[in-house]
């Protein structure tokens, strides 16, 4: 293979309201061959990830990296579909561990290729940085939880005024035009609460898709609704869904993908989007009944003060426990192995090409 194969990035968890969640553990259910990386921060688990999908793609495949929200800039895992493989994070706040070991599971502990004698001196700096992360994350989840509660009192006077005969009326109309297979579901975020703030790929995953019908309108005027239910309808007609998540609220859905129809539905009340002459844009204000923006507004104002408030807060928390996180990653890299861990990857890069499994597609 000497062409380059595509490389696709998604989000795969979030520090929610509800708590960090990764959709790793669903999306690796049936794959034929898991590679799952254990080890502490700074063990070069992300570098590991990225190297190998980088070199997979240099091979001609086709590839899908798994983003953290914990680092943006750090793949969670790297998902091969046409080897039906994955290679994956498995020391995540949300443990992973394989359901087959020895079979379709395999585990690399990274710890094995560290200097453990010289890492003795740094006990207690170590315990000292765990605890101090554990504390700061805890604290910007209990900031995020309280933010849920302002962010409901804003979504409340769209939401009193929805005519639910007319949302009703809409979603036979839009599933009437959009669906005339074998059914399926993967779920992703569309976005993820960092410590970068809030970060988003929609334009980026969604820019295949020759429809995008964009579902604008104030919070709560049924947006996440009208998509939830005609996804619902595109699975009882036998379509393969790409469900992508709030990263703020892991229960709402803020874009769902048909790719074989190549339609995206999208929830563009909070997202900067490039519009494109093909999208269609509903104004799901038109379906509110009684509605006043300007009172509205006003109602909710402190609310929306609050809310936008502790986001703030629970980023500058977040960017704490990241610092945090560095110092810990830089007290281990010190004490790695890493020619060892190459020869590993190399390793692990040659049984996936050579023992691959039978093919899957996104």
């Amino acid at each position: 293979m000497s062409k380059s194969g595509e490389i696709r990035y998604v989000l795969t968890s979030s520090n929610t309201c509800q708590g960090f969640h990764t959709f790793i553990p669903d999306l690796i259910q049936g794959l034929r061959k898991i590679y799952i990386l254990k080890g502490a921060a700074g063990s070069g688990k992300s570098t590991f990830i990225r190297l190998l999908g980088e070199s997979l793609s240099e091979k001609g495949y086709e590839i899908e990296f798994w983003i953290s929200a914990l680092d943006p800039v750090s793949p969670d895992g790297v998902y091969i579909p046409r080897l039906g493989a994955a290679v994956i994070n498995g020391s995540l706040p949300q443990p992973i561990d394989p359901r087959y070991p020895g079979a379709t599971g395999h585990i690399i502990y990274l710890g094995d290729y560290r200097n453990r004698k010289e890492l003795n001196g740094k006990t207690r700096e170590i315990i000292g940085l765990i605890d101090r992360q554990e504390e700061q994350n805890a604290k910007a989840f209990e900031v995020l939880k309280t933010a849920a509660k302002d962010r409901e009192e804003v979504k409340k006077p769209a939401r009193d005024c929805l005519s639910m005969a007319h949302i009703r009326d809409l979603i036979e109309e839009l599933a009437s035009e959009l669906l005339r297979e074998q059914p399926g579901e993967r779920h992703y975020f569309a976005s993820a609460v960092t410590a970068d703030g809030m970060v988003n790929y929609i334009d980026e995953i969604s820019y295949e898709c020759k429809r995008r019908y964009i579902l604008t309108g104030p919070p709560g005027s049924g947006k996440s609704l009208v998509i939830a239910e005609l996804a619902r309808m595109a699975r009882e007609k036998g379509y393969f869904l790409e469900y992508y998540h709030c990263g703020f609220d892991l229960e709402s859905i803020v874009m769902v993908i048909i790719r074989n129809l190549q339609l995206a539905l999208i929830d563009g009340g909070n997202m900067e989007l490039s519009i494109k002459p093909w999208d269609i844009v509903i104004d799901m204000a038109v379906y509110l009944e009684n509605y006043d923006a300007e009172a509205a507004a006003t109602q909710s104002s402190e609310a929306c003060r609050n809310y936008e408030s502790l986001l703030l807060e629970a980023e500058v928390i977040l960017e704490n426990a990241h610092a945090t996180l560095k110092e810990l990653k830089k007290t281990f890299t010190a004490f790695m192995d890493f020619e060892q861990l190459d020869r590993k990857r190399q390793e692990v890069l040659d049984d996936i090409i050579n023992n691959g499994a039978r093919p899957q597609f996104l």
